[in-house]
């Protein structure tokens, strides 16, 4: 099981640290993305408000660290992670 924890600059956007973990572990769509980030993982999943929260992470020695999250997720990031076709 990976270690996954939240930068502070994650919860500049108003979601709280232990939801953003919740829709991290309960997510709907999660992957690497594309070179040249390969390090990076994109995530979306709901929160325990149900709110749909766009999340990213990258992976460190000691696990993956989220950096960024917020919600709603932007019509950019679906398409991104695949949930909506351009």
């Amino acid at each position: 099981m990976e270690n996954t924890y939240v930068h502070p600059h994650a919860l500049r956007h108003g979601v709280a640290e232990d939801e953003i973990l919740y829709a991290w572990k309960n997510f709907i769509s999660k992957r690497h993305r594309d070179i040249p980030n390969t390090d990076q993982i994109i995530a979306v999943g709901f929160d325990r408000q149900g709110r749909f929260v766009q999340m990213v992470g990258i992976v460190k020695e000691d696990g993956v660290m989220i950096y960024h999250a917020m919600t709603p997720p932007t019509t950019s990031f679906l398409v991104e992670i695949g949930l909506v076709r351009k």
